[in-house]
């Protein structure tokens, strides 16, 4: 047990890092590995380097290139994150962790770039190297003693870091340095004059930044040419290095250490500085601009970028385009140029590199940035996630929906078109759509109309149930906009959604609710009124058509059978007829009279449309009802028969008794003879007429409003005596149709207030012109009301509407 407890105690600590893959290069005597944080899993490059001695000189360089650089820092100069040494089997191991890297030499060949691209590409980075040798040198008067390409790595943005920094040595120090101790740490094709001859007297003597300047030169002849030396020979070869920086690059090597050109001086030279470079520049002293300038940078980005080689700007711009938007230090117009960017993506890079910076974007409050964001979301939006849309951009763009700026709450609306359809169908309902719902009534027209266009086009993304609950409603709230173009979107709206009603759905809510706008003042509104009617009429007449065909022989024949009768339309008509006739399907088989209509020569009314051969509306005459005093006897001189039915403009009494079957027989008129019952009535109510003499119009019993229609001049019948009806005009197809409400007739009505049928004069005598009687109007149906009728009924009269129009339901 104490064995183990002082194991647990001398025991070294554990490395905090996971150790990937190595990569094939690294400076000195260090490995380079790829590797990863325990703590929060974030990416790290590791350098290690062992030795079984623990003096020897090349963990002790390794222990001043750790020490200069944690205490070293630069831009261009490697970050360090961590480091330990630990004993491990013997061995003493150095790790040195700093930021994720690459070896430039992997870069250079990975990269697909040519030409002048690359030539760009690689002056941007010889220029970042030199202003960090500059600062070393100038600044800190050290140096570094070993530039190459293994000395620089490249990180994920494409910058160039210098490092290995274990043979930097201080300028004018003594004694035994590190440079002088570990000089065979340094290539031989590396090596200047100075360093290969050991004259350390002549370093110390000529100006900081002779031996880096050497190695500039090797790392630009290297970095052209895409390849690490293998001898000094090569640097004689000028035919990778671009002719505005051959000058430059002889000066780099000159043989007298005093001659060799400063890297500051370099760095400060348009050789190196070309369109990347200044644009890159830009970007990152853009906290220092002021507005104007900031205004003129991103004004010009656009036309810069296509010239800008493509890998810099995924990797490298396009983050710091993000970035500066992010924290505010660059215009909303700035987001124009990351979508420029992003075009050139595929659909994978796209989402690993844009999007992230898209869905920061959005929790910005600057409302210049979110408009931009709104506005442009067509060009990335079929990019987006559903997780990310769910998760991270809708709930930022909700905040729009409330804006106090009308043109940020049209816009939010707008993006709905391209983020619903990847929301989740709980967040519709009870969120998206409650939203829609105060839009639909905003005080901003244009607002309310686009609300309803977006409703329309969310539908076939929304569950059966919502659509249900939700789509109609808003679409006939739309059609009572007093704006033309929301009601013209809501019109549109039905249309495209059409199929999604229910055929009961599109008679008794939309015709109802369309109908009205066939007579809109705006032609947009009533063209599309029409065309909306149209459709949906089409729709019910498929419907009908459906259940037509579903439906037995038997039916179909008696649908053909009445939609024979001419003078019914073939919609109302022949529906009317079919819903009405099984109350009198009992006679459906019976021969009927003509239709009703009366003659100054008192001629008879018939019951049934011309040309029917069916008597499915005739009816047998209902028993007497006790109380009642039969009527006088009727009168046969043309006078007294203007003292009963008054004058010849109000309704006549005997288009009432074709109403009135039953009366009759409650009057006390005569029993019908044994035959037929319903011709027994009509004869009796024929043979009345004919003895009073009157002389009266037709009546529209589908008004119920007294008309002027044709006077017949067939002589009067008298009492018993069968008279063939005249034809009725095609006006009174009304009167035929409301005949098939045979079954509702025994019900009695009063008129409505305010009706035509209240202005006729009352009738004198008894029975049907009982002095001080109300005048009756045409009866359709039976309701509650005051009055009541035989067996305790209580009955009402349907309301009567203006002349010429129908009853209303």
């Amino acid at each position: 047990m104490f064995a183990k407890l002082s194991a647990l105690v001398s025991s070294a600590p554990s490395f905090p890092y996971q150790i990937g893959e190595p990569y094939r290069t690294a400076w000195g005597g260090w490995k380079h590995f790829q590797g990863t944080s325990n703590s929060d899993g974030s990416a790290v490059s590791i350098f290690r380097t062992s030795s079984t001695n623990k003096q020897d000189p090349k963990l002790t360089s390794a222990r001043n290139g750790v020490k200069r650089l944690r205490t070293l820092r630069h831009p261009n100069v490697l970050s360090f994150k961590d480091t330990a040494e630990l004993d491990e089997r013997g061995e003493t191991i150095i790790y040195l962790v700093t930021e994720p890297v690459t070896p430039l030499l992997d870069v250079l060949q990975t990269l697909d770039m040519s030409g002048p691209a690359r030539q760009e590409y690689v002056a941007m980075g010889l220029y970042h190297i030199a202003k960090a040798v500059s600062f070393i040198n100038s600044d800190c008067k050290l140096i570094h003693a070993n530039i190459c390409m293994r000395a620089v790595v490249v990180t994920e943005t494409l910058d160039w870091r210098l490092h290995g920094l274990d043979l930097m040595t201080e300028h004018m120090a003594t004694g035994d340095l590190p440079l002088m101790s570990a000089s065979w740490m340094v290539g031989a094709q590396y090596k200047p004059s100075e360093i290969a001859k050991c004259e350390w007297s002549v370093i110390q003597q000529g100006p900081p930044w002779a031996v880096d300047s050497w190695g500039l030169g090797c790392l630009m002849q290297e970095a052209f040419n895409g390849q690490e030396m293998g001898s000094m020979e090569e640097l004689r070869n000028t035919a990778p290095i671009p002719k505005p920086v051959l000058q430059d690059y002889q000066r780099l090597l000159s043989s007298q250490p005093a001659r060799r050109l400063n890297p500051a001086k370099l760095a400060e030279s348009s050789v190196l500085k070309n369109k990347l470079v200044d644009t890159i520049a830009s970007l990152e002293n853009l906290a220092v601009k002021d507005s104007a300038e900031k205004d003129l940078f991103f004004k010009r980005l656009p036309q810069a970028i296509p010239g800008l080689p493509l890998p810099v700007l995924r990797r490298k711009l396009l983050p710091m385009l993000a970035q500066a938007l992010t924290f505010g230090g660059a215009p909303a117009v700035a987001l124009g140029s990351i979508l420029q960017i992003g075009n050139s993506m595929d659909e994978a890079e796209f989402a690993a590199r844009v999007v992230p910076c898209i869905s920061k974007l959005f929790s910005s409050t600057d409302r210049s940035i979110r408009r931009s964001l709104l506005e442009s979301i067509d060009a990335y939006g079929k990019h987006l996630t559903q997780s990310v849309v769910e998760e991270q951009i809708y709930p930022s763009v909700t905040t729009g929906f409330t804006d106090s700026n009308a043109y940020l709450r049209e816009l939010t609306l707008k993006s709905m078109l391209t983020l619903a359809p990847k929301l989740s169908q709980r967040t519709l309902s009870n969120s998206l759509l409650k939203f829609l719902a105060k839009l639909q009534v905003d005080e901003e027209p244009p607002i309310r109309a686009n609300t309803t266009i977006l409703l329309g086009n969310l539908a076939p993304h929304l569950s059966a149930a919502t659509c249900k609950r939700v789509m109609l409603n808003a679409f006939t709230r739309a059609l009572k906009d007093s704006f033309p173009p929301a009601r013209s979107a809501g019109l549109k709206a039905m249309m495209a959604t059409k199929q999604s009603y229910a055929p009961e759905e599109a008679a008794g809510r939309v015709l109802p609710c369309v109908a009205p706008l066939a007579v809109d003042p705006v032609p947009e509104v009533r063209h599309a009124a029409l065309a909306t009617l149209e459709a949906f009429v089409k729709l019910l007449q498929e419907h009908s058509a459906t259940r037509d065909s579903a439906a037995g022989s038997s039916d179909a024949a008696g649908g053909a059978q009445q939609a024979g009768a001419s003078g019914w339309s073939a919609g109302l008509g022949s529906n009317l007829g079919w819903a009405l006739s099984s109350f009198g399907a009992s006679k459906a088989k019976e021969t009927a009279t003509g239709e009703m209509s009366s003659s100054s020569n008192g001629n008879a009314s018939t019951l049934n449309p011309p040309g029917s051969t069916s008597a499915a509306f005739a009816r047998p005459p209902s028993p007497p009802r006790a109380g009642l005093q039969p009527p006088s006897p009727p009168q046969s001189s043309a006078g007294a028969a203007s003292d009963i039915f008054g004058s010849s403009n109000s309704l006549a009494a005997a288009d009432n008794d074709g109403w009135r079957d039953d009366d009759d027989d409650d009057d006390g008129g005569s029993a019908a003879p044994q035959e037929d019952a319903d011709e027994a009535a009509a004869r009796q109510r024929l043979g009345r007429l004919g003895t009073r003499g009157s002389a009266t119009q037709s009546s529209r019993l589908g008004t119920g409003v007294a008309s002027s229609g044709r006077q017949a001049s067939a002589p009067a019948s008298t009492s018993g005596q069968h008279v063939a009806p005249p034809k009725l005009s095609q006006d009174d197809g009304w009167a035929a149709e409301l005949d098939n409400d045979d079954s509702w007739d025994s019900l009695e009505h009063k008129p409505a207030a305010g009706s035509a049928a209240t202005n006729r004069p009352a009738a004198r005598g008894r029975g049907r012109g009982r002095i001080g009687a109300p005048p009756r109007s045409g009866r359709l149906g039976a309701s509650r009301t005051g009055s009541t009728g035989r067996g305790g009924m209580k009955l009402g009269a349907a309301k009567l509407s203006k002349p010429d129009e129908a009853f209303e339901f």
